[in-house]
């Protein structure tokens, strides 16, 4: 189901890169790193973490490889994907890394089944390896950072340079990410969030907070503008795919009335009367503050399967003039009140109110930032419609995405 990487399979290339020769100033040898997945993207975003954290790093896309040059380079951890992977290989895998006397610690990696990954590293522990607790993707750059740190690998961490936003969109250093969003009665995906990460260099992987803070107007629209064409292009891939899922983007006001929204969706957008279409979510306080210019602007966009959810709902200060004037598709109820709300009275209460809300004037609640299994069950106790959050999905590329569904 998830993004995967037959381990040990012989069509991979033996060795995509070398491991460098370079020395810290202290004359000391850097710490070494082995990585073997599969996935190039993976490896290279990985490695250019490592580095930055002064980490070497040698990468493999197959298990063998690696246990042949264990002998000569005596790495410090070796980072391995079991996706895909065969019994067999799993276990040859661990079993070679005895054998050799591997005296460094063993991280695995996967986007499969918890229990599958916890099997292995028990092989691994009965065989006297160093076994570090099991890794599932996507894997947060901070949870690498942490496991640097806990290991004792590379020297003081870089400080991270001044990040805008204007930098990355002349340098093209701007992805878009997608967090499955999960129809709570039919359990199963039905959409996904268009969310935007900064893919620095040096640094990896940054989230939307370490660029957005500052940023002018102008990149701003020009942000969502990418945002729009990488939303309709994926939703090419995904009807090419047969899959027939809404995606959202977080659109302005601004952006609405300077950008040719209508025009762009017309020229790029699949021609079928199937094309499930977009959802534009619009934060409630910009809702209320331009009702009469969005409902112009929905008016138009509609006819092009575009529908408008609310975001931030709670936060503001919510007007029934809203669904009077502004027919919406979703209400996404503001995750200071789902998280915690099979806990906190206060927040549950709140989140009951909401779904009501949204059911009475024939509109989805969204549920946001869902961590907790606990929160989860209640909100579907409570008859919520959909959810979104780490717990049933993190943001990922479009091809993990694609792996994620099984398609």
């Amino acid at each position: 189901m998830a993004s995967g990487v037959a381990l040990g399979a012989e069509m991979m290339t033996d060795l995509s890169a070398t491991a460098r020769s370079a020395t810290p100033s202290n004359g000391q040898s850097a710490p070494l790193c082995f990585l073997v997945d599969a996935e190039s993207d993976f490896r290279q975003d990985f490695s250019k973490l490592l580095r930055g954290l002064g980490v070497e790093t040698v990468e493999f896309a197959d298990s063998k490889r690696p246990v042949e040059n264990i002998d000569n380079q005596n790495p410090d951890i070796i980072f391995i994907n079991l996706n895909s992977a065969s019994p067999y290989d799993c276990v040859r895998a661990l079993m070679s890394l005895r054998e050799s006397s591997y005296a460094g610690r063993v991280q695995l990696i996967g986007g499969c089944d918890t229990a599958f990954l916890e099997n292995f590293r028990k092989i691994g522990i009965d065989s006297s390896l160093k076994m570090l607790p099991v890794l599932q993707k996507p894997i947060e750059h901070s949870t690498i950072r942490q496991i640097a740190r806990n290991c004792e690998l590379g020297g003081p961490p870089v400080p991270p340079p001044k990040l805008s936003l204007a930098e990355a969109l002349t340098n093209d250093w701007i992805e878009f990410w997608y967090q499955p969003k999960i129809d709570f009665k039919r359990v199963q995906v039905i959409g996904a969030e268009a969310i935007a990460r900064f893919c620095h260099p040096e640094f990896g992987v940054l989230p939307p907070a370490r660029f957005l803070s500052g940023a002018a107007d102008d990149d701003l629209i020009e942000l969502t503008r990418r945002a729009l064409l990488n939303a309709i292009n994926t939703s090419l891939t995904f009807d090419k795919l047969g899959l027939q899922l809404k995606i959202a983007i977080n659109i302005s006001v601004e952006t609405l009335v300077k950008v040719p929204v209508a025009e762009m969706i017309v020229k790029h957008r699949p021609q079928h009367d199937q094309w499930p279409g977009l959802v534009f979510d619009v934060t409630e306080r910009q809702v209320v503050n331009e009702i009469a210019l969005l409902s112009a602007r929905f008016h138009e966009l509609k006819k092009h399967g575009v529908v408008l959810a609310i975001d931030d709902f709670g936060r503001g200060n919510s007007s029934f003039a809203i669904f009077k004037h502004l027919p919406c598709a979703e209400i996404k109820i503001d995750r200071s009140f789902v998280n915690g709300c099979s806990t906190n009275k206060i927040n549950l209460s709140i989140c009951k109110t909401m779904i009501q809300m949204a059911h009475n004037f024939q509109t989805k609640a969204v549920a946001v930032g869902i961590e907790a299994f606990a929160d989860a069950r209640e909100l579907i106790d409570l008859d919520c419609d959909i959810g979104q959050g780490f717990l049933l999905g993190k943001p990922m590329r479009e091809h993990d995405f694609i792996r994620m569904i099984g398609a």
